[in-house]
């Protein structure tokens, strides 16, 4: 009875995948927090999507001055923002927005030993999200402002430009697949593996004749590049953050424990044997 009393374990999981939340967005919320009389550990985890299928395809095209500004934040972590703002001028604009996201499943299994001092969870999820942004402009006059922004689980990448003669063709598109989560959780210590899918690509070519920037950063910051000037401007950017898992084997702790020796075969260790690097086919967008 004493060992009870001392050794506890606390947790909720809000399942949200058929009734939508207030702000219109479903998903699900895990909390866990395991504690013994010398020390405690939490783990959570969440994710929320906004059902929906937009697109917008558009073209402007006039003399005189110009305002325009889009904004779309909270969208599954991929977000978009574009300022633009010309002088008297002749402008030229075509411009496709799509953006789409959907529940395939999710799946969440738990397991709290009999004591119960540990607490275990497995995440499968298939919850695809994708942004598309493609445009086309040309510009003369006596000046055009714009910038873009665009972030997608934190990798970001930005676009600056100042001109009088002005033109630019970019496309962007970020993509969020599914993901597999797992988390031990005892008093002392968290072991997880976090693993998601999903992916960026981007775009420019672009002539200004006054400024020109353009900014990329990885959401690990083991990529952080810049470009400020007046010049021609033609880059792609691509990053990828891929697994693919193999549910080759039920059994916590005993993966691959020839490829661990010497290891406390700990949650994280064991189950890195289950995932392993893959190339996204852009062309199958999402499934």
């Amino acid at each position: 009875m004493n060992n009870i009393l001392i050794k506890t374990i606390y947790f909720f999981i809000i399942m949200v995948a058929i009734l939508a939340q207030a702000d219109g967005k479903v998903g699900y919320d895990i909390y866990a927090t395991v504690n013994d009389s010398n020390a405690s550990s939490s783990f959570g985890w969440s994710h929320h999507t906004t059902i929906l299928s937009y697109n917008l395809v558009g073209s402007i095209k006039g003399d005189g001055n110009s305002s325009q500004y889009i904004k779309i934040n909270g969208f599954d972590n991929i977000n978009l923002k574009e300022n633009t703002h010309t002088k008297s001028g002749r402008l030229k604009e075509d411009k496709r927005l799509s953006i789409a996201s959907q529940i395939n499943s999710i799946s969440i299994d738990e397991d709290v030993t009999d004591n119960p001092e540990a607490y275990r969870v497995a995440i499968n999820e298939s919850m695809p999200s994708s942004l598309l942004n493609v445009e086309q402009i040309t510009y003369r006059g006596e000046g055009i402002y714009k910038r873009n922004s665009y972030t997608n689980n934190n990798d970001e990448i930005a676009t600056d430009y100042q001109a009088k003669k002005f033109s630019e063709n970019s496309a962007f598109l970020g993509i969020y697949r599914n993901a597999f989560i797992l988390a031990e959780v005892t008093p002392g210590r968290v072991d997880n593996f976090l693993g998601e899918n999903y992916s960026t690509v981007f775009q420019v070519s672009s002539d200004s004749d006054l400024y020109s920037g353009f900014k990329f950063k990885s959401s690990n910051n083991l990529i952080d590049e810049s470009y400020v000037g007046s010049f021609k401007l033609n880059a792609k950017v691509s990053r990828v953050h891929s697994f693919e898992w193999s549910p080759a084997d039920d059994d916590w702790l005993g993966c691959c424990p020839t490829g661990y020796e010497g290891l406390d075969y700990s949650l994280q260790a064991a189950r890195l044997c289950l995932c392993r690097s893959a190339l996204i086919d852009f062309n199958q967008g999402i499934k």
